[in-house]
């Protein structure tokens, strides 16, 4: 019999982030202990607002499924001795099962006979396992921000106020700390504070729904308030205006109510001589409104504000607000006046201040390396065929040293959002081409997955330059990203590197780019060449990681990307490349013709030293003519490969297979005569080298 279990974890007020990292927990965790616990459901449903949690699982099956497992132990032969009386080994093994030595049973194997136990475990009642399953589950719910409250033990994004627990209609027994669950559910606080009691579990979403003003689904909360601001845009004043729907800030906006209601209000046309940009941030920093443009775009001296569920008849509410964005934009007007007055150099000099990171210098430094950075990717670029104008390179000179000037003004200070944003504006403002302009606000692009990239070229090689720089600071200064502690964001700052070389198909060793960065904190931090080298390494494989990150989504092969990184390529467009040549050749069923002859070469080199090929020493016509074979195809690869023809060399690869068959079966490898051993040995180590001029083919798995 199935029944439906139902499970709330009531909380203060959580954060928006907070909310989807539990949602997410709650769903992954709940799932992974079930079927641990061999318990039967159809599907498991998360939801949460910014007072609660929940989960519901369907169909959960009232038994836990019974158990019927073999326990290997210790061979038979040294388990018992010559008389057949059990040692000790036998024994131990028995007492570890909690059983006699006598219930052993003989397990005959392909290894010879051991000692064991066909051990059957009686499914439990569902209702008797799911308290502890469910305690388990609070203690498990990862969130990157938690806390402790009074003399409580337990970690939590938010206190947790109270616990519903209902399987069917019974409810579960789970007590933590002083704090017991129930059937017991709160509506929304200001409106509802009340409590209410469920009777089964099919109850609780309506009940909230109903009597609690709650809707626990975000779907939901969200048509709702498009729908509203669809309303107000259709009814106001007869004219037809646009909000600004910022997808961040409306998901945020999502998380911090559970009934929306939204509403308009207005601010004073005096604050509409700010720039668009600055303006429309300032409305939604803080206190997350939208802002509203007229059908040209232009913004208007209006906002939209999403309440949480509460009436506003006599227009209070919408005063409040008014007010409070009056002050906010009062603020960033007055900030935006003063940062006009000073200049370039004095932002410039006042970054020598700042510290970038502990022992990494000052924001001021990072800019000087910025400047050689971006010299570096566009000399790289020019060296393989892109044709970076010289105007190009002034213009990234210049953006490289004005890109990080706004962290000093008043309103990014203020307004932290508003970086690359206010640095964009005041470089308009002073007559600044657009290339550089637009290079200070695109620098910090991509935000996250998914976000635009930058467009111009100069703010791409900006862009580039700082997140190469960054990385391999904090690598150099131990703060490496592990499982989900990333505070400075490298796996995005990684993930934009990759994005913005394959967008821009643009040519770069990322090999080389580390080295250089990498050297480039000498100054700063006195390391050896050991550590540069493992450092370098280290940054080439996490971004390569994120390059596999984003072919998994795409629900492509990473293997094929490591079977080319394993060759040692590391420039991140010849890898794309390259893998679309691959998988041309495993879609027309030909990997074979290269994997079975490389891994052959492979296995038969692997742990020698090698050394030149001697010609001379050749006795046998195969293997010249594997040697011939070798240095033709070499300098066609060289070639193609240069020219970007991966198709094209990868063909030639194919074709190769039959020197290598032949040479196998006509020539005695390990030969009596060490001298020609050796030099055979030479020659197939040069057959290998030529497959590695593709990728490693041998990691291909399949």
């Amino acid at each position: 019999m199935e029944k439906k279990l139902v499970f709330e974890i009531g909380t203060e007020e959580l954060p928006s982030s907070c909310l989807n990292e539990g949602i997410a927990s709650l769903k992954n965790i709940l799932c992974d202990k079930l079927a641990k616990n061999r318990l039967d459901f159809s599907k498991v449903e998360t939801f949460g607002t910014p007072r609660r949690l929940i989960a519901i699982v369907h169909d959960l099956k009232d038994m836990q499924n019974s158990l019927e497992k073999l326990v290997m132990g210790p061979p038979e032969k040294i388990s018992f001795d010559v008389a057949g009386k059990p040692n000790q080994a036998a024994i131990g093994f028995a007492k570890g099962l909690g059983i006699a030595v006598e219930e052993l049973e003989r397990i005959s194997t392909d290894k010879g006979v051991y000692i064991g136990k066909k051990l059957f475990e009686e499914g439990k009642k569902t209702s008797d396992i799911l308290p502890q399953i469910l305690k388990d589950l609070i203690f498990s719910i990862a969130f990157s921000k938690q806390m402790t409250w009074a003399d409580w033990q337990i970690r939590f994004a938010r206190p947790i106020r109270w616990i519903l627990a209902i399987y069917g209609d019974e409810i579960l027994n789970i007590e933590i700390e002083s704090l017991k669950s129930g059937n017991l559910t709160f509506g929304r606080r200001t409106i509802c504070p009340q409590s209410f009691t469920v009777d089964n579990a099919d109850g609780l979403l309506d009940i909230l729904g109903q009597k609690g003003n709650v809707i626990v689904d975000s779907a939901k909360r969200r048509e709702i308030i498009l729908n509203g601001i669809r309303e107000i845009e259709e009814r106001h004043k007869g004219s037809k205006i646009k909000t600004v729907i910022n997808e961040d800030l409306l998901d945020e906006i999502i998380n911090l109510v559970e009934f929306p209601n939204v509403l308009i209000g207005s601010f004073p046309e005096k604050f509409l001589s700010l720039p668009r940009d600055i303006l429309i941030k300032a409305i939604e920093y803080h206190q997350r409104y939208f802002a509203v443009t007229s059908e040209e775009d232009e913004v208007l001296p209006e906002f939209v504000v999403v309440q949480n569920g509460i009436s506003d008849k006599n227009g209070e509410i919408i005063k409040g607000n008014e007010r409070v964005l009056k002050a906010r934009l009062s603020d960033a007007s007055f900030f935006y006046g003063e940062d006009r007055k000073h200049s370039w150099e004095n932002w410039i000099d006042k970054l020598k201040g700042v510290i970038f990171y502990s022992k990494l210098g000052s924001i001021y430094d990072k800019e000087l390396r910025l400047v050689k950075i971006s010299q570096k990717i566009i000399s790289e670029l020019n060296k393989n065929g892109s044709n970076i104008s010289d105007e190009i390179i002034d213009y990234s000179l210049r953006a490289s040293m004005l890109c990080k000037t706004d962290l000093v003004t008043n309103l990014v200070v203020e307004f932290p959002e508003l970086q690359g944003v206010a640095g964009r504006e005041y470089a308009k403002e002073r007559n600044e081409n657009k290339e550089v302009y637009e290079s200070i606000f695109e620098h910090y692009l991509p935000g996250f997955y998914g976000d635009i990239l930058p467009q111009t070229t100069t703010g791409t090689i900006i862009s580039i330059a700082d997140k190469i720089d960054t990385i391999t600071g904090m690598f150099l200064a131990g703060a490496i990203p592990s499982g989900s502690e990333d505070p400075f964001a490298l796996r995005r700052r990684a993930l934009g590197i990759v994005l913005s070389v394959l967008e821009k198909n643009y040519d770069l060793d990322i090999n080389e780019l580390t080295g250089f960065s990498v050297d480039l904190y000498n100054q700063f931090l006195k390391f050896d060449a050991e550590k540069a080298s493992k450092t370098v390494r280290s940054v080439v494989d996490f971004i390569i990681t994120r390059l596999k990150f984003i072919y998994e989504k795409d629900e492509k092969r990473t293997d094929l990307i490591d079977a080319i990184s394993g060759s040692g390529i590391t420039s991140l467009l010849s890898i794309a490349k390259r893998y679309a040549a691959i998988m041309k050749i495993i879609s027309e069923g030909k990997l074979e013709e290269i994997s079975l002859p490389m891994i052959r070469c492979k296995n038969i080199v692997k742990g020698k030293n090698f050394g030149e090929v001697k010609p001379y020493l050749f006795k046998e016509d195969s293997e010249k003519e594997l040697y011939d074979e070798i240095i033709s195809k070499y300098k066609i690869i060289k070639k193609l490969n240069a020219e970007n023809e991966y198709d094209k060399s990868i063909n030639v690869i194919v074709d190769f297979r039959k020197k290598v068959d032949s040479f196998f079966d006509k020539v005695l490898i390990m030969d009596k005569i060490e001298e020609v051993k050796n030099n055979r040995l030479n020659l197939v180590k040069k057959a290998l080298d030529l497959y590695m001029m593709i990728a490693d083919f041998s990691k291909i798995s399949g």
